[in-house]
């Protein structure tokens, strides 16, 4: 590893975290101006998903696709959506900050699954891990708003976080795993683009036309910063530092959420909701350096 590619694949994360932490920034304005949450994901997969097409274009990428890999696709994009549309959902009831840092917890239920379903060697750091993590959960969600609404905020946000786990595991065990990361994840955009549209179409009475300009590039930062770019960027980020460094890294997620909701939204935040947060992350970055030397001793 060159300190030239190691300055390149920080500086990818960086940006591709950062990126998807200023979700709340786009979406927070477009659900404020009355638009509802699916048809919002409408329009941020549907510009993703151009944005991926033109890059596939570029790099001369086939975008031939088997059945077996299409029904592959489908799944890991209904996993996906449901992460996508809970999370935003989820501002309604909690900060923003707070629901990202929720979400961010994924890796804790993603090592659960992997305990249940595939028998995965149990470890002292790992229950730890689990531990640091309900804690956080605890200090951060206790404080603010009432208690029906932070209830319900939080439920959504694990569920959000579970789903999401959901998808990781679906997707290590899937044979699409092997194929292009940038057409994998246009087929992902496409699929969700396509969900939304069918489920704002039967349940939700159609999908809500852009009102405004205001609105227009809040969806059109939402679709190409924090959803292409985002992706676009963290797939040379892990060749270029290597997977653990990556999802490490992916602490600046949350971090950037925070911030926002913070300095643009004016939630409110106190120390111990510090020590929650603090205590989530470090959480999360224990576990990934616990799977890494799982898979180093196999």
């Amino acid at each position: 590893m060159t300190l030239s590619n190691t300055v390149k694949g920080f500086s990818n994360r960086f940006v591709s975290a950062t990126s998807f932490g200023l979700i709340p920034l786009f979406s927070i304005p477009v659900m404020n101006a009355g638009m509802d949450v699916p048809s919002m994901m409408v329009y941020r997969f549907g510009l993703g998903c151009v944005a991926l097409l033109l890059l596939l274009f570029v790099k001369h990428i086939p975008l031939g696709l088997t059945r077996r890999e299409a029904a592959e696709v489908a799944l890991l994009a209904l996993f996906y959506d449901v992460e996508a549309m809970l999370m935003i959902f989820g501002y309604n009831y909690i900060s923003s900050g707070i629901a990202t840092t929720l979400v961010f917890s994924y890796p804790i239920f993603t090592e659960v699954l992997m305990l249940i379903f595939f028998h995965e060697r149990f470890s002292w750091n790992t229950l730890v891990a689990l531990l640091l993590a309900f804690a956080g959960v605890a200090l951060l969600t206790g404080f603010g708003g009432s208690e029906h609404a932070r209830t319900a905020g939080i439920m959504i946000e694990l569920m959000a976080g579970l789903s999401y786990a959901f998808y990781i595991v679906a997707m290590s065990n899937m044979r699409v795993r092997r194929m292009n990361s940038f057409k994998l994840t246009f087929y992902i955009f496409g699929f969700s683009t396509l969900f939304f549209i069918i489920f704002g179409m039967g349940m939700n009475g159609g999908i809500k036309p852009v009102k405004d300009v205001p609105m227009f590039c809040n969806l059109l930062l939402l679709g190409l910063v924090s959803t292409a770019l985002s992706n676009v960027l963290l797939i040379p980020a892990i060749k270029q530092i290597g997977a653990t460094t990556t999802a490490v890294l992916g602490a600046f997620e949350p971090l950037t959420a925070m911030i926002i909701s913070i300095t643009v939204f004016g939630d409110s935040f106190s120390l111990v909701m510090g020590i929650g947060f603090v205590l989530i992350i470090v959480s999360v970055i224990q576990l990934v350096l616990v799977n890494v030397k799982k898979k180093q001793s196999i």
